[in-house]
């Protein structure tokens, strides 16, 4: 289960974002809200691109080693 940090509650500011998306009228303008969902779509992109998430890592590591080094002066 997913929480986040509601701004408006006072007394337990945590909120399971189920609640957060079925009831609270403030989650269009809700900062930590927005947040969550803008991390959840990118997640979710991610999760269902062709090249998985190692892959990408892979072409990362491998861009590093072709860096010219300072002791090769």
């Amino acid at each position: 289960m997913d929480y986040v940090t509601c701004e408006k509650r006072k007394n337990s500011p945590q909120i399971n974002v189920l609640i957060c998306e079925r009831k609270c009228q403030h989650r269009t303008t809700c900062s930590t809200y927005l947040s969550y969902a803008k991390l959840k779509s990118l997640t979710a992109s991610l999760s269902n691109s062709t090249t998985g998430t190692d892959e990408l890592l892979v072409i990362h590591d491998s861009s590093q080693h072709n860096l010219p080094s300072a002791a090769g002066k």
